[in-house]
C-alpha cells in the first residue's frame, strides 16, 4: 500500500519480507508484496476447500446459507471497513502511516485456512486422537498451511512476515500451551495455539525482526480460573482488527442464517438490539436495527430483505465504533503498539448475540447430531489411515518412505485438509453408509 508521498511507514522491510526470498517477478507486475500475498492466498486449494467445510450449520442443509469460505470472504469484507474507518479518524495513525488494506483483507481470507472437517467437532475429535503426537488446534493448522503444505513442499506459500504475523492469533508453540497438561481437558478442547514443534523453524524465523522486549511482550502468556492451559494475551495490530470482525461475522451473519432456518426467533433477536440500542443511544444504525419486530408482517421476500438492512445496520454500528488503544513501550513497532478494540457497550452486544447463536442453534439438536456424527467420522478415518498406509495420497506415502516418523502428522494433515463431504464420502467407501458410527 503506497500513500501520497511515499511508501507507508507503518511497515518496514522486515514486513515484506518473505522467507526463502522474493522469487522472480515480471517486470509488468504492479502489485506490492502484500497483493502478491493476496493472490497467493485466492489461488490456493486449502482456501478453496473452505467452500465445502461448514461454518455453523452443515454444508447439506440447504443452499444458501454461510459456509467456511463465504464467512472468510465476509471477515475480509468486514476487516476491510474497519481498516478504512480506522485510516480515516483513528489520532494514533499519522499521516504516511495507514493500516494496509490489502494486507488485512488476504490475512483475513487466510485466517481459517486450518479448520477441518465438521468445524469445531472436527478440531476436538483430531486433537484427541493426535495428543500422542502433539496434538492438534486449528490455528497451528493453518500457520502450517501457509509454511509448509501448501504451494511448494516444505517453503509453504512464502508469504511475507507481516501477513504471517496478522494470522498469528495466538502467539504460542502447542507444547508451551498445554503446560504440565498431558491428558484430555472434559470437553476434549486444544489449547489455543498457533504453531506446532514440527514447525518451530518458521515461529522463529517469524520473531526475527523482534527486539527482546518486543518479543517478551508479544509471546506474554497468562492463566485464567477457566482454562488448564497457558493463555496468550497479545496479538499484533491487524490480527486484533480480523479477531473483531470475525467476531462481528459470527454475531451477525451467522445469526442471520439462524433466523432464515428459524431456529432462532426474530422476537428474540429484536429483544436483544432494543435494550441495545438504549445503552448505546450514539449509534444511529443501532436504533435503526432495534426496530426489526415491526417487519414481520412483511411479505417472505421483503422480510428477508429487511432482516439483510437489519445486519447491514449493525455491522455498520460495529465497524465505526471500532477504536486502537496503545499497548507496549512507544518505542515498540506500531503493529505491536496499538490493538483494535471495541468500546464495552458494544462488546457487550457482540456477547449477547453470539450467546444466541449458541444458545440456539450450536446446542440445537440438529447441529449436535452433525457434531456426533463428525466426531465418530474423525475418529474412524484417523485410525484407518494409521493402520493403513495405501488409503493415502501417493505424495504422502513417498513422504513416509523418508520420515516414517511423522506418520500421524502427515494422517493428520491429509484429513485435516478434507472436506465435510468428502470425510463422509470416505467413511462411506470404507465401512459403507449404513453401518455404525462407533
Amino acid at each position: 500500500m503506497w500513500l501520497a508521498g511515499g511508501e507507508n511507514r507503518l511497515y518496514g522491510p522486515e514486513d515484506r519480507e518473505r522467507r526463502f526470498g522474493g522469487g522472480a517477478r515480471s517486470g509488468r507486475d504492479l502489485r506490492d508484496p502484500f497483493e502478491r500475498d493476496y493472490g497467493r492466498i485466492i489461488h490456493s486449494a486449502a482456501f478453496r476447500r473452505l467452500q465445502a467445510k461448514k461454518q455453523v450449520i452443515g454444508t447439506d442443509a440447504g443452499d444458501f446459507h454461510r459456509t467456511r469460505l463465504t464467512h472468510s470472504m465476509e471477515v475480509a469484507q468486514i476487516a476491510r471497513g474497519i481498516t478504512l474507518s480506522l485510516n480515516r479518524r483513528s489520532p494514533l495513525l499519522q499521516a504516511g502511516e495507514k493500516i494496509d488494506v490489502s494486507l488485512v483483507e488476504a490475512a483475513a481470507l487466510a485466517h481459517d485456512l486450518g479448520h477441518p472437517p465438521f468445524g469445531h467437532e472436527g478440531e476436538r475429535a483430531l486433537h484427541q486422537c493426535m495428543l500422542p503426537y502433539g496434538g492438534f488446534e486449528g490455528n497451528a493448522q493453518t500457520f502450517r498451511i501457509l509454511t509448509r503444505l501448501e504451494g511448494k513442499k516444505g517453503e509453504g506459500l512464502n508469504l511475507t512476515r507481516g501477513l504471517l504475523l496478522s494470522v498469528m492469533k495466538y502467539p504460542i508453540p502447542m507444547e508451551e500451551a498445554m503446560g504440565e497438561i498431558k491428558g484430555l481437558t472434559g470437553d476434549n478442547r486444544p489449547p489455543k495455539a498457533s504453531v506446532y514443534a514440527s514447525d518451530r523453524p518458521a515461529w522463529e524465523w517469524l520473531l526475527a525482526s523482534l527486539s527482546q522486549r518486543e518479543r517478551a511482550f508479544y509471546t506474554e502468556t497468562g492463566r485464567e480460573p477457566s482454562s488448564p492451559f497457558h493463555q496468550t494475551r497479545r496479538m499484533s495490530l491487524e490480527c486484533s482488527l480480523i479477531d473483531l470482525a470475525d467476531d462481528i461475522a459470527y454475531a451477525t451473519h451467522d445469526l442471520e442464517d439462524a433466523v432464515n432456518f428459524r431456529l432462532v426467533e426474530v422476537e428474540e433477536l429484536a429483544e436483544v438490539l432494543i435494550n441495545a440500542a438504549a445503552e448505546n443511544p450514539f449509534c444511529e444504525e443501532l436504533g435503526q436495527a432495534a426496530h426489526l419486530s415491526r417487519s414481520l408482517h412483511l411479505r417472505q421476500e421483503d422480510f428477508k430483505h429487511h432482516l439483510k438492512q437489519v445486519f447491514a445496520n449493525l455491522i455498520s454500528a460495529f465497524v465505526h465504533a471500532v477504536e486502537l488503544k496503545k499497548e507496549g513501550e512507544s518505542k515498540f513497532s506500531p503493529r505491536l503498539r496499538y490493538r483494535a478494540l471495541l468500546p464495552e457497550g458494544l462488546r457487550e452486544l457482540n456477547r449477547q448475540l453470539k450467546k444466541v447463536v449458541e444458545r440456539r442453534v450450536i446446542h440445537s439438536p440438529d447441529v449436535q447430531a452433525l457434531a456426533f456424527k463428525g466426531d465418530r467420522i474423525v475418529r474412524r478415518l484417523f485410525e484407518a489411515l494409521m493402520d493403513e498406509e495405501k488409503l493415502l495420497p501417493e505424495n504422502d506415502r513417498k513422504q513416509l518412505e523418508q520420515h516414517p516418523e511423522d506418520r500421524a502428522r502427515v494422517v493428520c494433515d491429509y484429513l485435516a485438509g478434507m472436506t465435510d463431504p468428502y470425510a463422509v464420502r470416505m467413511f462411506e467407501r470404507l465401512y459403507g453408509s449404513g453401518r455404525t458410527l462407533f
